[in-house]
């Protein structure tokens, strides 16, 4: 028997030879990994270990296979993991990883959750199919910057449950969206995307798709809500209950996309919840489209908080009586935290004030100090005291801070060694120093900005407390003192919604709850008035069939309501039975058209149509953040004919329902251009241009043609 021919060899992971363990020419095995190296001489260059073949493992790559193990590293397609979640699992150690599916269906213990900046690549769209093991929870949960791509994802989801969602139980800053790509969704009663506001932290909450399609029958392609948003293009939806849904302040932008089949197509639902509240700086006449506001909002001081750094969630709690909502945005400044695991805090000695310059446009303060190191750090939290300042509205001399921005402040710069600044807060007086003063540390300032500082408020536990979410971290912080928080009024914006005082309502739709027998002709019907004085009655007429009430059109819908009103049909031609009708109402909202930047709290506000009644100093106005689809040409085939696709093809007697290509729920807006299975063009309600008659039709026609051809016909001579 031959003698086995043997390479210098290493059962140790990870372990490889270096330059001085081989010759040239000669091998080197590590059996564990199942790795070959050898020597690379290059003239001019030098000598180098290599790996050998194809099969060497890549740090951020993991790779998944149908005959692979999840005991296996995964580091190499000869070693591939399982499942993606095992992938994954790895993967999220090593940021910026890319875990790459071959071809075959892939039964996962969902959810499958996400690191930040990890990527999903499947081979290819047709030939990856991923199953969800558990349909009472989502398939994935994404974070900032993953990317996921050809992959298709069938099985059994229970309602309400996604294929894709922001993580409800790690609630993260996203800074990036997450992109889904060139993706398909057969899981029935599905919701493709769902992206909620509320389990995430930042200004935008979004997600984006390029290439999604949804034949998940009876679900929803995409819900956006809790002030979610979504940049949504090639979307294709078949047979959805909702095609796209934005509700409690979710918006989307929808690109080049298509609905087909189901039940609803474009739906905008309401608004969000209250954000802030101005009040009216000046009186303004009935017919009004311009308003000056007073935004100003006036700081509170924290009394205590505690922070979880594993949910990231922060319970605050004033000094006095908060007034917040849940969802409103709050400013949270300078709380000062320390964190046991990062040692003890810095010695450093109560400094002396020897001089203090203050800006009271922008509320910085440069301290000087008599010691000519005081040792402070950016983002350290200083507790300022008795610092003498005398300004031009008052007697002598004051001690700052006044406490209303609370008594500690966050170092945002050291100019020099016996330096920093602080922001204490604007006034609208200059302040000159006198004399005085202490800085002490305190702790480190909490929240550090790298999330912002504008939070939503996620819970009301009491009078004076409120809980956040902040971000998570790694180690415990104990709070140690300071800290102040306000409402966040911002520069009012178009997407943002307003009324004034009172929210009024104008009849929407009429339903009918007993059509009633026995009438020939159309029944008067009478709709009770508005108790406003400048309301205006609504009125409608009623369609019949068979001598029964089938519809009922709505000719005016009022306006000026302040409760459901009162319909009464008149009695039939034959008999008694007369037929019974309900109305819907709709909330008036006023969209904001533009705004001037707020100064010294002042701002004016203009809306896009005119309020109807005067509005006197001191009246409300309360902001919201409207749900808002913004669609540009959006296919529209055979919606309303249902979600099951053998009864809603044309063939099969399925018949679109045209109003339920786009349904305005409760002040929520679908801004649009579509075209439908007729190829009829719409640009919103406004226009509409009718392919089959080669007519064009709608409101805003109708008033620009009246506009344009009553003058040419008066020039003409005409009447």
């Amino acid at each position: 028997m031959a003698t086995p021919y043997r390479i210098k060899r290493s059962a140790v992971p990870g372990k490889a030879p270096q330059v001085a363990d081989l010759l040239l020419g000669e091998l080197a095995l590590n059996t564990f990994d199942a790795d070959l190296y050898t020597l690379r001489s290059r003239p001019g260059v030098g000598t180098d270990v290599v790996k050998l073949g194809a099969g060497t493992t890549v740090t951020n790559i993991l790779y998944v296979t149908k005959d692979g193990k999840d005991t296996n590293t995964g580091k190499k397609l000869g070693d591939a993991k399982a499942t993606i979640k095992a992938a994954v699992a790895i993967a999220s150690t090593i940021p910026g990883s890319v875990v790459k599916v071959s071809s075959g269906t892939y039964i996962e213990d969902n959810p499958i959750k996400l690191a930040p900046q990890i990527s999903v690549v499947g081979d290819s769209l047709r030939e990856v199919t991923i199953v969800p093991n558990n349909s009472n929870q989502d398939l994935f949960h994404v974070s900032p910057g993953n990317y996921v791509t050809e992959m298709s994802y069938s099985g059994t989801l229970n309602t309400g449950k996604a294929v894709f969602a922001f993580d409800p139980d790690t609630i993260r800053y996203f800074n990036q969206s997450p992109y889904i790509r060139n993706c398909t969704n057969f899981i029935p009663n599905s919701i493709g995307m769902k992206i909620d506001g509320k389990h995430a932290i930042g200004p935008t909450k979004s997600m984006v798709t390029d290439s999604f399609t949804q034949y998940n029958q009876g679900g929803i392609g995409v819900s956006i809500t809790n002030g979610g948003y979504a940049q949504l293009v090639s979307l294709f939806t078949i047979c959805d209950d909702i095609a796209v849904y934005c509700g409690s302040g979710g918006a989307c932008d929808l690109t080049n996309s298509n609905a087909s089949f189901g039940n609803y197509a474009l739906v905008a639902d309401g608004v969000g919840p209250k954000k802030y509240t101005g009040s009216i700086y000046q009186a303004a006449e009935a017919n009004s489209a311009t308003f000056i506001l007073d935004l100003s909002t006036q700081p509170l001081a924290i009394s205590t908080a505690s922070y979880s750094y594993t949910t990231g969630l922060t319970t605050i709690t004033t000094s006095t009586p908060h007034g917040f909502n849940v969802g409103m945005g709050v400013t949270i400044k300078n709380l000062a935290f320390l964190c046991p695991s990062a040692g003890d805090p810095p010695d450093i000695p109560v400094r002396t004030i020897s001089n203090a310059v203050y800006d009271n446009i922008s509320g910085t303060a440069t301290i000087t100090t008599v010691s000519t190191n005081h040792r402070f750090s950016v983002g350290m939290g200083v507790s300022l005291a008795g610092l003498g300042f005398t300004c031009p509205s008052g007697p002598g001399t004051l001690t700052y801070p006044s406490g209303k921005e609370g008594y500690v402040f966050r170092v945002d710069s050291i100019p020099a060694s016996n330096q920093f600044t602080v922001n204490v807060g604007p006034s609208t007086l200059p302040h000159t120093y006198v004399s005085g003063g202490t800085a002490t540390f305190v702790g480190y300032t909490f929240p550090s900005g790298n999330f912002g500082n504008v939070f939503e408020v996620e819970s009301i536990l009491n009078a004076n407390s409120f809980t956040v979410y902040t971000g998570t971290t790694t180690f415990a912080h104990n709070y140690v003192g300071g800290g102040s928080v306000r409402v966040n009024a911002n520069r009012p914006f178009d997407g943002q919604v307003v009324y004034f005082d009172n929210l009024y309502y104008t009849v929407n739709k009429i339903h009918i709850v007993n059509g009633g027998s026995g009438y020939t002709s159309s029944p008067i019907i009478t709709i009770s008035a508005p108790s406003t004085s400048w309301g205006v009655q609504a009125s409608a007429v009623a369609e019949i069939s068979n001598g029964s009430v089938v519809s009922v059109e709505i000719i005016s819908n009022g306006r000026g309501y302040t409760s459901i009103p009162t319909i009464t049909i008149a009695g039939p031609d034959v008999g008694i039975n007369t037929a019974i009708v309900t109305a819907e109402l709709l909330p008036t909202y006023y969209s904001i058209a533009s705004s001037t930047p707020i100064s010294s709290g002042i701002c004016t506000i203009t809306v896009n149509d005119s309020v109807p009644y005067a509005v006197g100093v001191g009246s409300t106005v309360p902001f919201f953040k409207q749900s808002r689809i913004l669609a540009s040409g959006h296919s529209l085939e055979y919606i309303g004919s249902g979600t099951n696709i053998n009864t809603a093809l044309p063939a099969q007697g399925g018949v679109p329902i045209q109003e339920n290509e786009i349904d305005m729920r409760n002040g929520g807006l679908v801004v649009y251009t579509s075209t439908d299975q007729s190829g009829n063009f719409r640009i919103g309600d406004g226009v509409v241009i009718n392919q089959q008659t080669g007519t064009i039709s709608g409101t805003f026609y109708s008033k620009s043609l009246f506009s344009t051809m009553t003058p040419f016909i008066l020039a003409l001579g005409g009447e």
